[in-house]
This record gives C-alpha cells, structure tokens and sequence, in this order.
C-alpha cells in the first residue's frame, strides 16, 4: 500500500498544470482526490468538452461499470477486458490514478459464480470462483489501479440482519468478505483495500459496518479504508451524520472516501400504471432545467458537505463524483427514466456556478 501512497503523490505533483482560473483538482491537490465514474469506452466515447472538463477538474478516474463482475465474465473464464483496458490507458496518458470499482458485489454479478449445474455451488468450489476472479482481475492491474473496492455493499439494510443475503453469503459463510480482501491483497499487494457502502454514514448501518471492519482488522485482514457511497438528495442530506461516521471510521484507524457522490434533485416516484402516475413519469422526463431553488439548495448541500471532508482532510482520501456531469448521471435512469440535475457540471460540461463555487469555497474556510 506503501507503493500506491507514493504514486498517487507524484501524479498528484505533475497532474495539476498551474493556471489562472482554480479547478476543483487545482483547489483541493494538498488535501484529497477529486473524481470521476466514467462509463463507455475512453476517449472515444466523450466528445471534446467533455474530455477537456474531465482532464481539468479530477486527479482520479473510477469504471462505473466496467470492471464490475458482470462486465469482465460473464461468463466463467471467458474475460471482456476492451473497456477497462481503455479507461487504464486514457488515465495513464494523463498520468492520473484509477480506482478499481468493484471486485464483489451482489449486483451486476453473473448467477454462475454461486452455481454447479441446477445445484447451488459448494463452499470450496465458490472460494476457487472468488480467487480465481479477483487473482485475474486485480492481478492484470497490478501497479495500474492503486486501490479497490474490494466488497460492495455487504451490509443489510434490515433491521435485525446483519449480512446482506448474497449468493457469496449463502455459498461461502460471513468469512467471504475477509477471503476476498486477502484475494486482493495477494493478487495486489501494494493497493490500497477498502469496503465501499451506501448509507453506512447513518447510525443503524453505520454500526453494523463498524461490527464488520473491527472484525476484519482484528483478524488480521489487510483492509485499508472504507467507502461512504454518497447518494443523497435535496431531501436527505445527514451532515451530522456524515461527520460522526468519518470520525469513527478513522478511529479505527482507516482512512475514508466518498466514492459515488451525487445529489438527487428529482423524486423519486412514478412507478405506477395509472394515468395519474404516467403524467408524472412523462412530466419527469421532460428537459427542463433546474428551478433557481433547486439550484440554490443543491449548491448549498454541496457547500457544506466539503466543508466536513475539507475539515477531515487529514483521514478523506478521495471524493469521486458518480458521473463527470448530469448528462451521464445513473440518475437519469433510476429508479425511472428521469431527466435529472445531481451533479456540479451541466450537460454541456460546464460548472453549476453556485455549486462550483461553493465547493471552492469550502477549500478556503
């Protein structure tokens, strides 16, 4: 991990071309990574404006989905790797580092891997599926990528219920998780290792992460820092929260990140059959910009939440949005088709000024 620490230092001293107007790359460069989820095949897939925002304002790159495991097997041992190798060469081309996003999930994951025939895999037949997985992915990016999500989304939102249900749970036992950072470590072991969730910033999850992670580095598991997702919204948006968990993650001694950061400004409704409802959805769908409100409270949201990572800067790592601007946004198309606004740059590229600025400003304070 030693190594990945070094690294993202250089890139960091040679990324950041001096230049008059600040950028969020340029603003933030002593204090953590600014990033972006990038989807589609690199470069060719983003039209100029796009790439030139992308090259100015983040020192860091996640796949949104093309390191996932569906993306790279879906089928066992038949490997699609166009994609991310195409993220990887753009990134080194700017000399910025890249986050592997994800290793283990219980979406966007193939049925195959918890299968043997009609039967349910057994333990030691996932185990060499899991190792096998990670050894090929995070060992074929071994000193490109300087540091995973190793396990996503392993805690239950349920009451009473620890683990999330998964095929890896039911095949393998809680002990998958640990198995599969010491995969990662094995395949990579100058990476940094962390476990990224949603939610985890609010006392229900967040305890139940705290239960996994303290079990994990007590068993000796090489886990370096935990991932806070970030999807929030004009309606939900726990500041307080938010700085309480990353005090008590980094108590552990891990350091933090917000991985998928956005905000949602639409609702979140519309799924029904009636009229009334497919007036809504059409309604939703519709391209109009955001109302001044909005705009106005996106931005202050936006403010404020820096202004608690700026202040833990000592332990935040890196803030990834998810999606270099609205028009790329996952939001647009969940939970319904959407024209949405979640993110600081619009759909020409450009920064949300009030937005833009108030993340600048929070740097400054």
């Amino acid at each position: 991990m030693m190594k990945a620490t070094l690294l993202i230092a250089s890139l960091l001293a040679t990324t950041v071309v001096a230049q008059a107007a600040p950028t969020l790359a340029k603003v933030y460069r002593k204090d953590f990574l600014i990033g972006a989820a990038l989807g589609g095949t690199l470069p060719t897939d983003y039209n100029k404006a796009e790439l030139a925002m992308i090259k100015r304002e983040f020192n860091t790159y996640t796949p949104e989905n093309s390191m996932k495991p569906a993306n790279v097997q879906p089928q066992e041992g038949k490997w699609q790797f166009e994609q991310a190798d195409a993220l990887i060469a753009f990134a080194k081309k700017n000399r910025v580092p890249v986050y592997g996003h994800t290793l283990v999930w219980h979406q966007q994951s193939p049925k195959w891997f918890h299968l043997d025939g009609d039967k349910p895999a057994s333990r030691e037949l996932s185990l060499e599926r899991l190792r096998t997985h990670i050894h090929t992915v995070a060992g074929r990016y071994r000193g490109k990528v300087v540091g995973w999500d190793v396990v996503n989304e392993a805690i239950s939102d349920k009451e009473g219920e620890y683990l999330r249900p998964t095929g890896w749970l039911s095949t393998i036992g809680e002990d998958y998780i640990a198995h599969a950072f010491r995969f990662a470590h094995e395949a990579d072991p100058d990476a940094e290792l962390q476990y990224n969730d949603y939610s985890i910033e609010g006392p229900a999850k967040r305890e139940k992460t705290l239960k996994l992670l303290k079990q994990l580095l007590a068993d000796g598991v090489p886990v370096h820092s935990v991932g806070i997702q970030g999807h929030w919204s004009l309606d939900y948006m726990p500041l307080e929260e938010i700085d309480i968990a990353i005090r008590e993650f980094a108590a552990l001694g891990l350091k933090v990140s917000i991985t998928e950061l956005d905000i949602d400004v639409m609702p979140r409704t519309g799924t029904g059959a009636d009229l009334d409802q497919q007036e809504k959805l059409a309604a939703m769908t519709e391209a109009k910009p955001m109302s001044p409100e909005a705009e106005q409270r996106q931005a202050e949201l936006y403010g404020k939440l820096f202004e608690i990572l700026h202040k833990h800067r000592d332990v935040v790592t890196r803030v990834t949005f998810w999606g270099p601007h609205d028009g790329r946004s996952w939001l647009n198309g969940w939970p319904t088709v959407r024209y949405n606004h979640p993110l600081i740059f619009d759909r020409d590229a450009k920064p949300k000024r009030a937005a833009y600025e108030a993340i600048l400003k929070a740097a400054q304070r």
